[in-house]
């Protein structure tokens, strides 16, 4: 059986990407997704790590839109969840999938370099 606190991850993390889709901020811009949610020790905060397609300037206006948005998003949470307390929710910019790319294309550089050249 899963412990409580994995599920209320995985909670939080189905309800707060619900309720982003009805966030109507202008300054979410680009792709934006969820990637990972976690919940403190205590209960009292929740990190939801999202990544974004988009410029570095989107990238800037979303993170600020997501902060101006956090008590929105809360608020919605505590009206549909049954939950004795809600935890904050902060924001984070989650670049693996930037950083998985990479090296991506690193390997794929170093395999070419490997290969032996046809006559």
């Amino acid at each position: 059986m899963f412990a409580r606190s994995e599920r209320l991850k995985e909670l939080f993390r189905v309800e707060i990407t619900k309720t982003l889709t009805s966030v109507k901020d202008p300054g979410l811009s680009g792709f934006l997704t969820v990637t990972d949610v976690d919940l403190s020790a205590d209960g009292k905060t929740v990190n939801v790590f999202y990544s974004l397609l988009g410029s570095g300037a989107q990238r800037e206006s979303t993170q600020k839109a997501l902060e101006r948005a956090s008590p929105y998003i809360r608020q919605v949470l505590r009206k549909r969840l049954t939950l004795k307390m809600i935890p904050a929710i902060v924001f984070h910019y989650d670049d693996t999938p930037q950083r998985a790319s990479r090296v991506d294309k690193l390997l794929l550089q170093l395999e070419q370099e490997d290969r032996p050249e046809d006559p």
